[in-house]
């Protein structure tokens, strides 16, 4: 396992070379043990998922498929385990939280908002997924800022679909000062 550590690549082109090996097994349980231990995810994966394509066997892959979800996906049940599959969903909860607030100050420079760094700031520091889409909603008619970010009272909720032709229509240019507020 230590010369495989010391030079992933090398190791995998070997493991092409020998994927008819009687003793495949083996050799791909000390190459998963070895690249289990990468830090790099993401090249790691990457080069598992080469292994994989080069590998000459049906009978070889299987095995490197059911290694690489032993050795590399997170265990539910777990210390470890659950723990790193919770960083994984905060992971993509905040990923989703960017986006949104990364669409929102689009829309709302679209709109013809000034935006200062305060209130971007305010946005894309803003993890509330449902804070997020009011005052996304809100911005698409919203004529100030002080609109957008008013507080969130128990009549607001997300709005259906427009039934109406004159709520599809494209909203007027002629905003009321934007940028007079800075929230």
């Amino acid at each position: 396992m230590q010369d495989a550590s010391a030079d992933l690549d090398f190791a995998a082109f070997c493991l092409w070379i020998h994927s008819n090996d009687p003793d495949i097994e083996g050799i791909l349980t000390v190459m998963g043990e070895a690249l289990a231990q990468d830090t790099d995810r993401e090249a790691r994966d990457d080069l598992a998922g080469l292994i994989e394509d080069g590998l000459g066997s049906e009978h070889a892959r299987k095995i490197w498929r059911n290694l690489r979800e032993t050795l590399f996906t997170p265990r539910r049940g777990t210390i470890v385990g659950d723990a790193r599959l919770a960083g994984q969903e905060e992971g993509r909860e905040d990923g989703r939280a960017a986006g949104k607030a990364e669409q929102l100050l689009r829309l709302m420079e679209r709109r013809g908002f000034s935006l200062t760094e305060e209130t971007r700031q305010r946005v894309t520091t803003c993890s509330d997924m449902p804070l997020l889409d009011l005052w996304f909603d809100r911005a698409i008619d919203a004529t100030t800022l002080d609109e957008i970010f008013a507080a969130p009272s128990s009549t607001d909720r997300v709005p259906a679909p427009a039934q109406r032709p004159e709520h599809t229509s494209v909203p007027s240019q002629g905003l009321t000062d934007p940028g007079a507020s800075a929230n």
